[in-house]
């Protein structure tokens, strides 16, 4: 298979690496909008004979179109803003698609206790018929959560009789040796849209609603070495399909470990507008606050960062339902440390904890196990093989039933 990776940021350059080494795949291209950025990459995995860099703008379907000729797969590791036009461009290509995350940003104004009718995702899931009916898959939220995660609910749901609940949670107790700045593990652009700016999205009752943004935490006892973290509702993509493909549920909403230092930051950025994507005008100058805030941040590669981020971060799903007669919770995880990443990929293990799930997705397309057509999520598809190429990969998750 040829596969094409857009987006030469630290987790796309972790799944050039891992394709790089499958037999599965006779070609990697790694795809961004700077040539350096792709070619360091390609440098820090070890330069790869069956890796080549192109420069392709995310933000021009033209430009997509033609160096996606010929290609199997498009693994999109880019910004969600630019979505829509990566997935037309592989549409009209007749490449299949996989994407990490979706864009949340195209809620728009939904107000804190409304009812919500329609969401992002659905722009991509209401393309299902066209994909089927050109014979091709695109996959969506593959990532590690949404991804794992989706596919670990799954695993659980299918050994329950009912399903009440899905609850996500994501901890992480890492440090970084020597750096006291402000600093996300993954796309600060991404951070903080989904933590500062987005109103949460649940699952409640059958509804889609939205909670004012950090309104809501509680503490949630991560397995070791994580251990107990206060966690808060932030806007993700899990409720988007989770509360409706999987049949029953009723409740299902999303929570992500935040220090008091982080939630404090992002409460006064948001008091100074400084998380809006909307442009002002600074003397003559139209700027975009968000813009200067994640310019002020360090990149997820930043070689300060090498081998100096410590701790480990849990990714899960718990399912609470019934069996029988007994209410049974089933939680399903994975655990990564940062040193074991680093060793292996010289990332960190948010990184390569995002990197693995879409990586041995592609290569279960690639086999052929994976042979669905159509727009889906993770949960829509038979979760043991999935599970099993997890663990070939070196994605170790485990088990909890109570």
């Amino acid at each position: 298979m040829k596969a094409l990776i857009l987006g030469a940021g630290a987790i796309g350059t972790v799944v050039a690496d891992i394709l790089s080494k499958r037999q599965e795949f006779e070609e990697v291209i790694l795809a961004d909008l700077n040539e350096e950025t792709a070619q360091a990459s390609i440098k820090r995995i070890g330069d790869p004979k069956n890796v080549s860099v192109i420069v392709m703008n995310a933000d021009d379907v033209v430009d997509m179109k033609r160096g996606m000729k010929s290609v199997d797969l498009v693994i999109n590791a880019t910004l969600p803003r630019f979505f829509l036009k990566i997935m037309r461009a592989c549409f009209e290509s007749g490449s299949n698609y996989m994407d990490l995350a979706t864009d949340l940003g195209l809620a728009g104004k939904d107000r804190a206790g409304q009812k919500v009718d329609r969401v992002p995702i659905d722009l991509q899931l209401e393309q299902d018929e066209a994909w089927k009916e050109a014979g091709l898959s695109a996959m969506l939220c593959w990532g590690g959560d949404p991804g794992a995660v989706n596919v670990f609910a799954r695993y659980a749901a299918d050994k329950l009789d009912h399903v009440d609940q899905v609850l996500v949670r994501d901890g992480d107790n890492s440090v970084i040796e020597g750096f006291d700045g402000f600093v996300s593990f993954w796309s600060p652009d991404t951070f903080i849209e989904e933590v500062g700016f987005m109103k949460p999205l649940i699952w409640t009752d059958g509804h889609f609603e939205r909670l004012p943004s950090l309104s809501k935490s509680e503490f949630w006892e991560f397995p070791a070495p994580v251990g107990k973290l206060r966690v808060w509702t932030v806007d993700h993509e899990e409720p988007e399909t989770l509360g409706r493909y999987i049949k029953g549920c009723k409740e299902c909403n999303f929570m992500l470990s935040l220090s008091d230092e982080t939630v404090d930051v992002l409460r006064m950025l948001t008091k100074l507008g400084f998380v809006s994507p909307d442009p002002i005008v600074v003397k003559g100058v139209k700027v975009v606050p968000r813009d200067v805030v994640t310019a002020c941040m360090p990149s997820t590669v930043d070689p300060r960062f090498q081998g100096k981020v410590k701790g480990s971060t849990c990714v899960g799903a718990m399912v609470i339902g019934q069996k029988g007669d007994k209410r049974i919770s089933h939680y399903v995880y994975n655990i990564m440390s940062h040193e074991e990443a680093n060793r292996l990929h010289k990332a960190t293990a948010t990184a390569v904890q995002t990197a693995i799930p879409p990586s041995a997705a592609a290569t279960l397309l690639a086999r052929g196990t994976i042979n669905k057509k159509g727009v889906f999520p993770p949960e829509a598809l038979d979760p043991k093989p999935i599970l099993d190429a997890f663990t070939e990969f070196g994605f170790t998750w485990h088990e909890i039933t109570k």
